[in-house]
């Protein structure tokens, strides 16, 4: 292991302290921020609900086609492939 020096606030300093293992604590967070980064699709798809104003995304088009506001329950128009 190597070791990093962290600074924090008074609040964050409290919090810390009540962690059993605080370093394995940041370490699995860390880890899980990366999971996330490597499971995050690098193409996202669109529906859009007019009477709402809800965009919604999701990384597979069919999903989206013919997609029904979970507010509403009106047929979305499909947008197709969002620009990030």
């Amino acid at each position: 292991m190597r070791q990093k020096l962290i600074t924090l606030c008074p609040t964050s300093f409290e919090l810390a302290g009540k962690k059993a293992n605080f370093s394995a604590w940041v370490r699995r967070k860390l880890l899980e921020d990366q999971v996330r980064v490597v499971d995050t699709p690098s193409v996202l798809f669109g529906a859009y609900c007019e009477v709402c104003d809800i965009t919604y995304q999701n990384p597979h088009a069919w999903k989206m086609e013919g997609f029904e506001c979970t507010t509403c329950a009106q047929f979305c128009e499909f947008l197709g492939e969002l620009i990030q």
